[in-house]
């Protein structure tokens, strides 16, 4: 008899129950507009950076001290640049020091390989005209995906 009830009051709590989450999960579903959820899927799956850390010095492939400002006794500007490939497609980027309001250059072609995350470096002369400049990662295909702004001084 006791088994019976119980039996009976979890029979009842599961039949009220059923309404509400159809009516949750009706709202989480229904919730996202169409082409936003659309942009927001392309834009997980499309090559990204997550963070670019300059210095004049690598210890185990990172910057010691972090820095975006330069003198020409650095000698050496490192770039630690940390990809997001969610695709893990086997790809490249280009990294390229640019002055802040001069053109393109080519840069280094850097290999990425099909992982969803990767951490490459770059390394330039820090014997540039002093100025502002920036360090540019750009796809293969030259579309830029990050910039990070730095100054040199002699």
């Amino acid at each position: 008899m006791f088994a019976s009830k119980i039996r009976h009051a979890l029979t009842t709590a599961t039949i009220l129950a059923l309404p509400l989450c159809a009516v949750s999960f009706g709202a989480v579903s229904f919730g996202a507009s169409p082409p936003l959820a659309a942009a927001q899927e392309e834009a997980s799956t499309e090559l990204s950076v997550s963070e670019v850390q300059l210095g004049s010095a690598l210890e185990r492939g990172r910057v010691q001290t972090p820095t975006t400002s330069f003198t020409h006794a650095d000698g050496r500007i490192y770039a630690v640049v940390q990809v997001q490939n969610p695709t893990r497609a086997e790809t490249r980027v280009r990294v390229s020091l640019e002055r802040v309001d001069g053109p393109a250059r080519s840069g280094v072609l850097l290999d990425i390989p099909a992982r969803p995350r990767y951490r490459t470096v770059a390394r330039f002369v820090a014997r540039q005209a002093p100025g502002r400049y920036r360090v540019v990662v750009r796809t293969e295909e030259g579309v830029e995906i990050s910039s990070t702004e730095l100054s040199i001084a002699e």
